[in-house]
């Protein structure tokens, strides 16, 4: 069926792809007879007027820019209500098709092909052009073996598939994601695009992802937090140079990052030559850096876009319970996700609604869902040591650990309801001693991986009995049998 929405001359010949975003069709151009593929936005994306005005300024940009290694933009227009671009059409496969097909790069090809990938974003950058979304599915080959780089400055829209990409502030695919796309912390610059490289040839040249995870809230927690595994585990016969190269560029800071392509493309040509990359600098231990989150306001930093209706204003105190309760389901990521959130939600259903989609199990949703509506009745109740100010907000959480700073032994406590009445004085939070915490955080790290650690130190401040601790932290394991035999494992510790 042809969409409305494009101009006569163009004939659609067949479609390419689709996504979150739009269509892609093969068409040809009548008036120029040249082949085009044609990029048209789905009505949900086209009726946002915030990412219709950033993508038509990106396509501009984008437009702008001519190189043998970037995908050349024609036309870019409006016709019947929708949105189209038409761009060059690239008859090859793409990195992630030709990886299938034959098995992973070699070094040596992987830098060839990187240096190619370096040229292209050197000369979009120099334009101040993020692409915010490198990965092997935006990199193709042409018949003749060239490397073009797609989608280059153009938004894409978010979804929490572990495999697809994401909408909002962040952009970027899970697997291929800079730390700073996924906290929304300040202005995303070209060094996300360098990590997100960084991560494709990773891939290039072990056949696997840095970073693995059930879901995309999982993935992107390890890209925050976990040292970024060794490449040769994986393909033993990397060069320690290359692997050097593959660790500055994935570095969590984006300050012990390579700051530009020109100085990644300096170090590739070295180990082109076979000449040595120099003394190890102090990025050396880049890769051995964890980050956490850390998010005072939540809801700060909206960017409602010229003309958007007003967002709301948000309860810090409320947001910060979501964040924790989601935080059980998805890990340390949690309060990007709220922020992230907060930018796009009309409403408090609608807030709710899209941190509740972030979680991959149905069970966990409903958990998630049921928890808001308690905050919203004003009955949901957190536990407070007794003597603290009440006035001032509440105590931050380690990051690490989860555990309130300084505190080394149960207090007593004091209940507080969400509306602010005092209750009575309940028995001290639940503790485990450090070898059965190990088993419990094994346990769970079985199903739901490395974020488990985070999961049980926060579960453990709420937990009344190993009982308890069971079942909240089986919430998080998707399969019904699986769960039933965690739960069963963990009360059996006691």
């Amino acid at each position: 069926m042809r969409p409305v929405c494009l101009p006569e001359k163009y004939e659609i010949i067949g479609t390419l792809g689709e996504g979150g975003m739009g269509t892609v069709y093969h068409a040809r151009d009548r008036i120029l007879d040249r082949q085009v593929a044609l990029k048209v936005l789905s009505d949900k994306v086209a009726d946002d007027p915030q990412f219709v005005q950033r993508f038509t300024t990106e396509a501009r940009a984008a437009a702008s820019l001519n190189h043998p290694h970037i995908v050349q933009i024609y036309e870019f227009g409006q016709t019947g209500g929708g949105h189209f671009l038409a761009m060059e059409l690239v008859d090859g496969p793409s990195l992630k098709a030709e990886l299938k097909r034959r098995g992973r790069f070699t070094e040596a090809q992987t830098i060839a092909l990187a240096r190619q990938a370096c040229a292209a974003l050197a000369v979009a950058h120099a334009a101040n052009v993020v692409h915010r979304d490198i990965k092997p599915d935006n990199i193709m080959f042409t018949r003749d073996g060239r490397l073009k780089l797609v989608d280059l400055g153009l938004a894409k829209r978010l979804s929490d598939d572990s495999g697809h990409t994401m909408t909002g502030q962040s952009m970027g695919t899970p697997h291929f994601i800079s730390p700073e796309q996924i906290l929304g912390q300040g202005e995303v610059d070209a060094r996300a695009d360098i990590y997100s490289l960084g991560a494709t040839l990773y891939y290039l040249a072990t056949g696997a992802v840095p970073f693995e995870g059930s879901s995309g809230p999982h993935i992107m927690s390890r890209h925050l937090n976990d040292p970024l595994p060794d490449p040769r585990l994986k393909a033993p016969d990397l060069g320690a140079g290359f692997c050097r190269v593959l660790g500055r560029m994935m570095a969590k800071s984006t300050l012990d990052r390579y700051q530009t392509v020109a100085d990644v493309d300096a170090d590739l040509l070295r180990l082109q030559r076979g000449a040595d990359l120099g003394p190890v600098g102090p990025v050396a231990s880049a890769v051995e850096e964890t980050i956490f989150i850390s998010s005072p306001d939540l809801a700060s930093d909206h960017d409602t876009g010229i003309g958007a209706p007003p967002l709301p204003s948000w309860d810090q105190d409320e947001l910060r319970r979501m964040a924790d309760a989601l935080a059980r389901h998805v890990g340390p990521v949690a309060p990007a996700l709220v922020k992230q959130a907060c930018r796009t939600a009309s409403t408090r259903a609608e807030l709710v609604d899209r941190l509740a989609d972030q979680i991959p199990a149905a069970a966990g949703r409903d958990t998630f869902r049921a928890k808001c509506e308690r905050l919203a009745a004003g009955g949901e109740t957190t536990l407070l040591p007794t003597g603290l100010d009440l006035t001032q907000p509440l105590p931050a959480a380690d990051p690490d650990t989860g555990a309130d700073p300084g505190a080394t032994v149960a207090m007593p406590t004091t209940e507080i309801t969400a509306a602010g009445r005092l209750d009575a004085a309940v028995p001290p939070v639940f503790r485990l001693d450090a070898a059965t915490e190990a088993r419990v955080v094994a346990a769970l790290a079985a199903h739901v991986g490395p974020v488990a650690k985070v999961l049980v130190k926060r579960e453990l401040k709420q937990a009344r009995d190993l009982g308890d601790l069971a079942t909240r932290l089986g919430s998080n394991v998707d399969d019904a049998g699986a769960q039933a035999a965690f739960t069963s494992l963990v009360r059996g510790l006691g």
